[in-house]
């Protein structure tokens, strides 16, 4: 491959994998801006109504406005909480929004950065499987609670196997540091500062794996 056509390639690649991170909070971002400034013109008629000292109108609107919108936040957060809230917010989904460009990876970015989904491949956990424990990373969380938990095998760790595993078969590993882990889980599971290090190692390479094997596809 010449050169130029590694520049292009580096180039694209760059700026799609640019676009992907950035693109959906951008367009969270404008949608919630949407529907401040639409709330917003609706309640500027009570400026005139409502007012308090040392309080200029357009603060008072500005803090009722972001207040409602809190509150219709909570109240769908209430809602969701139960198995009817559950089921409509469901069949909202499936029917309407999932139909609309880019609302799944919206979905996932709010959630990452909110803390309520980690993201993949970032948990270490130990699984149990056929009776022998095995290191992985949680590549998935499904509604039923169980785990998609990808195990990587060596020497190449893009390789691997994806287990449907049970929650009581997946321990959570408290790693603290690349290469480390808590006195804790070294004294529940043996030890093995090396084999957490190979872990942690297999985690990094994973998620460059790609552009390591297209190097060495071109060298």
């Amino acid at each position: 491959m010449t050169p130029a056509k590694r520049f292009k390639n580096f180039l694209r690649t760059t700026l799609i994998g640019g676009a992907v991170v950035v693109m959906p909070v951008t367009i969270f971002i404008l949608l919630v801006k949407l529907v401040f400034d639409t709330l917003r013109a609706l309640i500027e008629p009570l400026s005139n109504i409502i007012k308090f000292p040392f309080i200029t109108s357009e603060l008072l609107i500005d803090l009722i406005t972001m207040g409602l919108i809190i509150i219709f936040f909570f109240f769908v957060g209430l809602v969701v909480q139960t198995r009817l809230g559950r089921g409509i917010i469901a069949l909202i989904e499936t029917e309407l929004l999932s139909r609309l460009p880019l609302y799944g990876v919206i979905k996932e970015t709010v959630l990452q950065f909110s803390g309520a989904k980690r993201m993949p491949f970032s948990q270490v956990v130990v699984v149990q499987v056929m009776g022998t424990k095995m290191y992985g990373f949680i590549a998935d969380e499904h509604k039923d609670g169980k785990y998609t938990v990808f195990v990587p095998t060596a020497p190449n760790p893009t390789n691997g196997f994806i287990f449907y595993m049970d929650p009581e078969h997946v321990e959570p590993v408290d790693v603290k540091t690349r290469g480390g882990h808590s006195d804790d889980h070294r004294d529940r599971n043996g030890g093995g500062e090396i084999v957490l290090k190979r872990v942690n190692e297999f985690r990094a390479e994973f998620r460059y794996g790609e552009n390591s094997d297209e190097k060495r596809r071109q060298n």
